[in-house]
């Protein structure tokens, strides 16, 4: 369409070709209707008519021919007896060459409008302009477009943007205020002398949709030195109020762009987008989720690029976050309209990944206009993520748009429900029912075993053929628990006609769990998150799930059942697995094997519905005379975190964090039993390095933890060996004996750098006489009080023995070499504490004697504080100075008796 002072002539074959352009755009928007169904889904926006092929733009029908309704003609208006004007020219009188009926002349030569429309007025007497904006008509600049002001002036939703000829610098903007209900449509069919493409930005000028002047801005974005749009360049907004921005930054003799608007129905089933079924993502720009909570039935959920079937905007990466609640539920994704420009496919495209980020394994990558068959994945977590570049000239493409289906993998055949006999020996639900007879069994019924399931499984009720009762019969080997976690189960009927019961045969509660219809559980909430699992261990090597169901369904996809998955955990082997824990694990020293190995979790099923942090601990507690020997031999994929840096020294190896937390990182973490880091492995961290060795008379963890695991990136893998030796290091911890010495072992020299000794033993030397206590600590090592010492303490009475060391009395350093300390009278009790955590074991020796009562009665002198008096007796003056003089008297009657 001509544009500037070529669009206002009155000049008749120049109107006719104007008329024939619109008449094309008014066939190709037919043709883009009649083709719906092959290429709407690329090319859908809403079709703005003109009302005949005569007329000359969207408001005038003709240039003149019309009376001029801003002139206050006489004869269009006639006063009653009452002085109020009655309008007597009549849109439907007969006018014959050009006087009307009742012969006066009129003045013909003003545009005439279509519905809707308004002459301009004076200031251009050949057009006419949508009404409500008529004032706007040469300088159609700083507008503010409301979609209801409009609907009430002119009974349309939708019109033109002409924009006035620009001389650069220079700056137009335009706000489009929607309905609600509402989208934000913009049609672009002309640019002339609006900046250039430099080959990846606009310089010197733009037409910006839904943005501001920002320097950051990555939305679309048009520029063109003389660009013809057809079909046009379609933008769409759904985020209410929506600026449009025609801003030139060069100079420029006439800049100039022409577009249609339009304000439609979000409801509108053929123009732009609908998203049915996802939830946006606060605080991101373009970022969805989507599960099976909310996308039931057949294509029930629809996702496309931003702005679709609109341009998008450059340097955007939107992600589409796709869940499942169902190890058995599969997702199909179904692109209905795909076009990306072509030979772009490093910067322009859709990935598909399994897991929750682009760190995840990739399993597809789409591009161009080449639209995939059906993709099928399984979940638990499946990411879709758009990648936009920089804008490419024409402008000719606009993302993409598909549907997701989430397929139930489940095939329930119904079968008659009267039961079979079958008796093995495992079918008794407890020892005391061995004079029952055995229950019979129906062909829901299943025995799941190592031999016959693996170690570590899913199961659902729905894989069985159906039948009113059902059991799931967990049998393990003799030294293994049954650990079960529920993920889904939905119980209809009413009146707790249906029933799920977790059965422990060995347990003295046998029920340990007892669900009553009607009652629904899903492994995740509407949101897509995970809800922590029903977990339950078994005290033996047996647990039953039972299912009584009301009766068969009316619909197999509506069938009441149970789902979960199952480990059998060989506790001698592994460790005893703490209650209500998803896998944490004590080794006893004194129960425990002397030696074995542990490994990195996560691999197990029961773990499918773990999402976030995942933290697992091995705990290690040797008995008092017992040490433990904790070795990582192992440690693959733990990550480049450039937050987080590796260093060891002869304390042992730290983890140096930066801004971030420790809890934010991956690691494999020793720490004492109070929680206090030993050795910790993470980011830039070398195998190289490997082993990992600690040896330590006192109990320690070893903790993995996993800042962000999924099923589908399931964090790092660690393999570490213990080993429990009868050392007697710590020894006993209180001695009663006056005079007696300890001694550190000489350890052989560790076998690897990292290598390390860790020591918080605890002695009480106690006494139940009076006494004076003297203690000497002897080292040849000359060491720092960091990498080992001996502290001297008062004695707490607690119940807690690790928390009898009270007030610190005395420290020995191993570069004091040698330190003798001696007590005051009356201290009976003392605590001698060490703590090492050093490469080299510490060498020491401790030794005490103590001067009892009796030796102290014969060191005895006479008091010093006498006083005499007229009778020739001393007299003491202090109650323990009268209990000396009668010890003296004492010993000299037993001196001259001798």
């Amino acid at each position: 369409m001509m544009l500037g002072e070529e669009m206002f002539g009155k000049n008749k074959i120049r109107s006719q070709r104007i008329c024939h352009r619109v008449a094309l755009v008014i066939v190709f928007h037919l043709l883009i209707l009649l083709l719906l169904d092959d290429v709407s889904c690329q090319l859908a926006w809403s079709p703005i008519q003109v009302d005949s092929e005569s007329q000359v733009d969207l408001w005038t029908r003709k240039s003149v021919g019309c009376a001029c309704s801003w002139k206050d003609n006489e004869h269009d208006h006639a006063k009653d007896s009452n002085g109020n004007k009655h309008e007597m020219l009549d849109k439907n009188l007969t006018l014959h060459n050009g006087h009307h009926k009742h012969g006066h002349q009129l003045n013909l030569n003003c545009a005439c409008c279509v519905k809707g429309g308004c002459q301009c007025g004076e200031q251009a007497p050949n057009r006419c302009s949508q009404c409500g904006l008529e004032n706007h008509c040469l300088n159609m600049c700083n507008v503010t477009l409301d979609s209801k002001n409009l609907q009430g002036s002119s009974g349309q939703t939708f019109g033109q943007i002409r924009s006035p000829t620009l001389q650069g610098p220079a700056v137009c903007y335009y706000a489009l205020r929607p309905a609600p209900g509402q989208r934000v449509e913009l049609q672009v069919y002309r640019l002339l002398q609006v900046g250039k493409f430099d080959g990846k930005k606009c310089e010197g000028g733009f037409l910006r949709f839904s943005g501001l002047d920002d320097a950051e801005y990555n939305g679309a974005e048009l520029c063109g030195v003389n660009e013809r749009y057809s079909p046009p360049a379609v933008l769409f907004s759904d985020d209410g109020i929506t600026t449009l921005l025609f801003k030139i930054t060069e100079k420029t003799v006439r800049s100039q762009f022409l577009a249609y608007f339009s304000f439609t129905s979000l409801s509108n089933p053929i123009v732009g987008f609908h998203p049915k079924g996802g939830k946006k993502i606060g605080s991101t720009d373009c970022d969805w989720s989507y599960n099976d909570h909310l996308c039931r039935g057949q294509a029930a959920c629809a996702i496309a690029s931003p702005g679709f079937p609109g341009i998008y905007g450059r340097n955007k990466i939107c992600r589409y976050h796709i869940t499942t609640s169902s190890v058995h539920t599969k997702v199909k994704i179904t692109f209905n309209s795909l076009l990306l420009p072509q030979e772009h496919c490093s910067t322009h495209y859709i990935a598909v990944y399994e897991g929750l980020t682009p760190g995840s394994e990739r399993l597809a990558t789409i591009c161009g206009q080449d639209k995939k068959e059906d993709l099928i994945f399984s979940g638990p977590n499946i990411l879709v993520e758009f990648n936009s570049g920089y804008q490419i000239p024409p402008f000719d493409y606009n993302g993409f748009s598909a549907t997701l289906t989430f397929i139930e993998g489940i095939t329930t055949t119904l079968t008659p429900t009267m039961p079979f006999e079958i008796e093995p020996a495992h079918v008794h639900e407890s020892p005391s029912e061995h004079a029952t007879p055995p229950p019979k069994f129906t062909p829901c019924d299943q025995v799941i075993s190592e031999q016959y399931g693996g170690r570590s499984g899913h199961f659902d009720s729905r894989t069985r053929s159906y039948a009113n009762s059902c059991r799931l019969i967990f049998k393990g080997k003799t030294n293994e628990v049954v650990h079960i976690s529920l993920f889904n189960y939905r119980l209809k009927s009413t009146s707790c006609r249906s029933v799920i019961e977790i059965i422990d045969p060995n347990a003295r509660k046998k029920s340990l769990l007892k669900l009553c219809s009607p009652v629904t559980r899903k492994a995740r909430n509407e949101m897509g998150v995970f809800i922590p699992p029903q977990t339950f261990i078994s005290t033996g090597n047996q647990m039953i799930i039972v299912l009584r169901r009301a009766g068969p369904p009316q619909d197999l996809n509506d069938i009441e059942f149970v789902d979960g998955a199952f480990l059998f955990h060989n506790e001698e082997q592994s460790g005893t697995l703490q209650p209500y824990s998803l896998c944490d694990m004590h080794h006893y020293g004194l129960s425990s094997p002397e030696y074995g190995s542990v490994e990195g979790p996560g691999t197990e099923h029961l773990f499918w519905n773990v999402e976030g942090s995942l933290n697992c601990s091995h705990y290690f507690i040797p008995a008092a005379n017992q040490s433990i020997t904790l070795t990582i031999e192992m440690l693959d994929r733990l990550g480049t975190d450039n937050d987080c840096q590796t260093v060891c020294g002869d304390g042992g190896c730290q983890c140096l964090t930066g801004l971030n937390s420790i809890e934010n990182i991956d690691h494999l973490m020793m720490m004492t039993d109070d929680n206090q880091p030993i050795n910790c492995l993470c980011g830039n961290f070398h195998p190289d390095w490997l082993p990992v060795s600690l040896r330590s008379w006192s109990p320690i963890k070893l903790v993995y933890s996993i800042a962000r695991y999924s099923w589908s990136t399931k964090g790092f893998t660690y393999r570490a060996s213990y080993n429990f030796f009868t050392d007697a290091m710590c020894g006993k911890k209180t001695f009663t004996l006056q005079s007696s010495e300890l001694h550190s072992r000489n350890f052989s020299q560790a076998f690897s750098l990292n290598s390390f000794y860790h020591q918080q033993c605890l002695w009480i030397l106690d006494s139940n006489t009076e006494r004076q206590l003297m203690i000497e600590v002897i080292s040849n090592q000359s060491r720092s009080c960091t990498a080992w010492n001996i502290s001297l303490h008062e004695f707490t009475p607690v119940e807690d023995e690790n928390q009898h060391a009270g007030a610190l009395i005395h420290q020995f350093c191993p570069r004091d070499k040698h330190k003798q300390f001696t007590f005051p009278w009356n201290l009976k009790t003392i605590v001698i504490k060490i703590q090492a955590m050093t490469r080299q074991a510490p060498l020491y020796t401790v030794r005490w004697k103590s001067t009892v009562a009796r030796q102290k009665i014969q060191s005895l002198t006479p008091a010093p504080n006498v006083i005499s008096s007229s009778l020739g007796c001393s007299i003491l003056t202090s109650s323990s100075s009268y209990l000396q003089l009668m010890a003296l008297l004492i010993l000299s009657i037993l001196l001259s008796i001798s």
